[in-house]
């Protein structure tokens, strides 16, 4: 097998005539000899099992009952500002539950402002959860920026005006991997509830929707 060195600011090239150099553009195979000196991206190396890009979930699936209850709560800032909203999801790892968080956040149709702020300590903060409105739960391309550099699962809810739709995806170091809900999420409970999440609202602030369509709605989601 040939060395392996990482180009660093301390690098150096070596006097091996063959070696692998991994930098912040991938892995290269670099070559001397008398007649030339080269330096290859290697896409693959001969010998070695082969490799895919993936995501399995680990955490115990999160209870319908929390769904629910998200749901509820967008659907409510739906019925009242025709807005989206957003809520941090956390894992506590000693009492093995999960937790929600409304984080301060200002929303104006499909536009949402907020802080994550930092982590309470023993818990793990698993992910984001917003809604779309009345639009279909996908991940449009204001959420992959917002996302890009935010390890964790990233959940979206639409059509708040009928049936919700939700989608599910995980995103690691800006590559996003789709999840199927029923990865995620437990069965929703037999009767729908109708309690509104009070304290929740008061971390929502609306603004005046922007003028950016002929019809005063915002034009992206």
């Amino acid at each position: 097998m040939f060395p392996v060195y990482l180009k660093d600011d301390a690098f150096e090239s070596p006097s091996d005539p063959i070696y692998y150099l991994v930098t912040a553009d991938g892995l290269f195979l670099m070559k001397e000899n008398a007649v030339f000196r080269s330096c290859v991206r290697v896409r693959g190396i001969r010998g070695l099992l082969g490799q895919r890009d993936e995501v399995g979930w680990k955490l115990p699936p999160v209870p319908g009952a929390v769904l629910q209850r998200i749901v509820a709560l967008f659907k409510e800032v739906y019925r009242r500002h025709r807005c989206e909203a957003i809520v941090l999801l956390f894992y506590d790892v000693t009492g093995r539950e999960y937790e929600l968080t409304v984080p301060e956040q200002v929303v104006a149709g499909g536009h949402l402002r907020y802080a994550i702020g930092p982590t309470p300590g023993g818990k793990i903060r698993v992910g984001t959860i917003h809604s779309h409105a009345e639009a279909d739960a996908f991940h449009s391309p204001i959420d992959h920026g917002d996302e890009e550099h935010d390890d964790g699962l990233h959940v979206t809810v639409g059509n708040l005006d009928g049936i919700f739709s939700v989608s599910c995806s995980v995103v690691v170091d800006g590559r996003r991997f789709s999840l199927r809900s029923s990865d995620v999420f437990g069965p929703l409970p037999g009767e729908a509830t109708s309690e509104v999440w009070y304290e929740a609202l008061t971390h929502i602030h609306v603004e005046p929707s922007p003028r950016d369509s002929l019809e005063g709605k915002p034009s992206a989601i």
